[in-house]
């Protein structure tokens, strides 16, 4: 895409067990322009969080980077130094982490953690750090703000350390913000409004946001196109509206249908059958193929490929043509 902002080409990160090295995400493929919000959604375990640290370049040290590219405004980020990383990182891309409470330092007060980004990515004095930083706090919501900068995280809620996180990412002005799971363990009402900020601010800094999620909410609330990820997987991605009106693959399929509907009056919940594979024990085939109801000899034998239905639809499946 000649436009993208971010562009993820034939990306696979591998990690290092006492069993051998193993793949946690594999070929994935991903463009973002600016201004846009792209979804990344899948159960626990498909690999949304390894593939936005591989983005980041914040595997631990028992992972890398086996293959592919990361071009971020024509630059490849696989192949930067940890020093040129280091001026992109919290400048150019920013990320909201997904416990908030444990991504911010304990031993320093909230104005402190945001005021060292910008005196590092900025050149700002101190004051002038500091006057950015309280106005940050004021821009996300935050109440008396110049009490909030001498406050340490443990002082404060959970929904006020997240919007202390995104007061961070936002120092710099970053042109990608990447969300992990931003409203996780946050009330209903907390999280509309830190998904309300997410889209203002996108709208205002015209920001590229690539957002991870397992909340089908979310998604219809936040996405203009949407990634599903399964085992390490891209297995399907298209405009947040097909996915919802038109899905294709039986994953997808399955997490739509596991969202109750509000006028479900009984208490089934449907749910998939079976559970996410481990690194060290993928199927052979279509990794989805031991949950899935439509699974064939050749889903069994052979990976399909994700082929395009049209230019904004891409599937991972063998069985479209029989409408699964």
């Amino acid at each position: 895409m000649g436009d993208a902002l971010l562009d993820i080409k034939g990306l696979s990160t591998v990690f290092k067990t006492e069993l051998g090295v193993f793949p946690a995400i594999k070929d994935v493929n991903l463009s973002l322009k600016k201004g846009e919000t792209l979804c990344v959604v899948g159960e626990s375990g498909s690999g949304k969080t390894i593939t936005s640290m591989s983005l980041m370049q914040l595997l631990p040290s028992s992972g890398r980077i086996a293959s592919g590219e990361i071009i971020f405004q024509d630059t490849n980020l696989v192949k930067l130094t940890r020093g040129e990383m280091n001026k992109i990182r919290g400048k150019s891309i920013s990320m909201i982490f997904q416990d908030p409470m444990s991504a911010l330092d304990p031993v320093y007060t909230c104005g402190s953690q945001i005021t060292e980004a910008i005196q590092i990515h900025e050149q700002k004095s101190k004051g002038e750090a500091k006057e950015r930083a309280t106005e940050l706090l004021k821009q996300v919501g935050i109440p008396h703000p110049e009490t909030i900068f001498d406050a340490y995280p443990h002082e404060l809620s959970g929904g006020m350390c997240q919007r202390v996180m995104i007061a961070m990412a936002l120092s710099c002005n970053p042109e990608l913000l990447i969300a992990d799971e931003p409203t996780t363990a946050l009330d209903v009402t907390v999280q509309a409004r830190i998904l309300d900020l997410l889209n203002k601010i996108k709208k205002d800094l015209n920001m590229g946001i690539l957002l991870i999620t397992h909340d089908l909410g979310v998604v219809a609330e936040m996405a203009d196109r949407v990634a599903v990820m399964y085992a390490g997987q891209i297995v399907e991605e298209t405009d947040v509206l097909t996915l919802f009106k038109n899905p294709k693959h039986p994953y997808t399929k399955g997490l739509i249908k596991s969202v109750p509907p509000l006028h479900q009056t009984d208490k089934t919940l449907y749910s998939i059958p079976g559970s996410v594979p481990s690194i060290s024990s993928m199927p052979k085939g279509c990794r989805f193929n031991p949950r899935c109801a439509f699974a064939t000899d050749k889903c069994v034998e052979k990976e399909p490929e994700l082929q395009e239905i049209d230019s904004q639809h891409r599937v991972k499946c063998w069985n479209l043509d029989e409408g699964v």
